[in-house]
């Protein structure tokens, strides 16, 4: 019986050590944000500052792609105070009631907020959603790869430019970033929601299996960046911000807007509906939206800031900072007023059906007629167990909840 008794007693001990660890981390600890934002996507020393100038601490996570953000935006955040993710995504989380109505009166800094940017379709009033940075999409290049490189996405999703490169091609992970330039490939207006149908669909399943066999994989800022640095990349769609960071380390590499239209987005500053700590993510926000802080962070990223430019300005001359002068003097930066730019669109909870539908026949080879290539492929396999972690991960949470 003593021997059961201290077997039930370590038991206990151990029950009570080990709970803590299994819950949504630290929903009771107001000096803790959790934040997950795009990988190499943030100057890190912005967040030792924010914590030596409030207090507060901050875990941060990073993720490739909005299409492994979204399901923990819809499980209610799985313990994220602030989430960073694609324009494409915020309505149908607004409609979902997956996001905090924002205190305005937390976050001043948003006089600070470039009007254009403000006023996206996404929420022009903020409402919700915080306009972080901004940028297009298009494709890089290496010189040193020789051949005749593309300029439009319509040479791009050619197979015959393509086999040229075989196994040295990236597409992007997030889809929507393939979707919307397959469609401008195809002569189609991605902002045009009329454009987002199922026959459209079906021409850019096939467009995409194409090149396919071309393409080493779908890869994100922290997989294709490196990899086009070492050379290993011959073409790589592509975030802008990134290729100027790319450049720094292989001046052979060439960032192209497309002469069909690169696509232009904005990232956004969201609050999950079951955030633990609100007020410290609204600090975060009203921190980040600051002149300094934003000036830190588009010197790191090159990416363009939703902070007003001519505040970045003040901050440059006020420092004597020719560097972020430079940046904000560079046309890949902050594309001049001639280059062709297609808004891409906030997707509805029909279109964000019909995105997922488009990469999940992509990924397991699936042609729009329905059949595959026979066999289970590592695309569907890996699609699958994705899935199947998705709604472990939802279950689990909805549990512990």
């Amino acid at each position: 019986m003593a021997r059961a008794m201290r077997v039930f007693a370590v038991l206990l001990l151990s029950m009570l050590f080990i709970s803590p660890l299994l819950s949504v981390p630290a929903r009771s600890q107001q000096n803790v944000i959790h934040v997950l934002n795009y990988s190499e996507y943030i100057d890190y020393r912005v967040l030792d500052l924010f914590e030596k100038e409030t207090g507060i601490h901050v875990v941060y996570d990073e993720y490739e792609s909005a299409e492994e953000a979204w399901p923990k935006l819809k499980a209610g955040g799985q313990g994220y105070d602030l989430i960073i993710i694609a324009h494409t995504h915020v309505a149908v989380a607004r409609e979902q009631g997956l996001l905090h109505k924002l205190d305005k009166d937390r976050i001043p800094n948003l006089a600070n907020l470039d009007p254009r940017i403000a006023n996206h379709p996404a929420d022009p009033n903020q409402e919700y959603a915080v306009p972080y940075m901004w940028g297009t999409t298009g494709f890089a290049y290496n010189k040193e790869c020789g051949g005749s490189p593309p300029r439009t996405w319509k040479e791009f999703f050619d197979p015959e430019v393509l086999k040229q490169y075989k196994g040295r091609v990236s597409l992007l992970s997030e889809f929507s970033d393939v979707v919307e330039p397959a469609m401008i490939a195809l002569g189609l207006d991605p902002s045009d929601k009329a454009n987002w149908n199922k026959e459209t669909a079906d021409s850019i399943v096939n467009l995409v299996l194409s090149v396919k066999p071309y393409i080493v994989g779908f890869y994100g800022a922290s997989q294709y960046m490196p990899e086009l640095a070492a050379g290993r990349l011959c073409l790589a769609q592509a975030w802008n911000g990134d290729i100027l960071v790319v450049q720094e380390n292989n001046s052979n590499i060439e960032y192209v807007v497309p002469e069909d239209g690169a696509t232009f987005w904005v990232d956004y500053m969201v609050i999950p509906r079951d955030a633990g700590n609100v007020a410290g993510a609204e600090e975060f926000i009203n921190f980040l939206l600051r002149p300094d802080i934003a000036a830190m962070n588009v010197k790191a990223v090159w990416y363009a800031s939703s902070v007003k430019k001519s505040l970045l300005q003040e901050v440059a001359e006020e420092n004597h900072d020719d560097e972020l002068e430079e940046i904000l003097e560079n046309p890949t930066v902050y594309p001049p007023n001639n280059a062709k730019l297609y808004p891409s669109p906030v997707l509805t909870g029909n279109m964000l059906n019909l995105l997922e539908d488009i990469r999940l026949k992509v990924l397991t080879g699936e042609t729009s007629g329905g059949e595959s290539g026979g066999g289970l492929s590592p695309a569907y396999i890996a699609a699958l167990a994705s899935a199947v972690i998705v709604v472990l991960s939802v279950s689990l949470y909805v549990r512990r909840r």
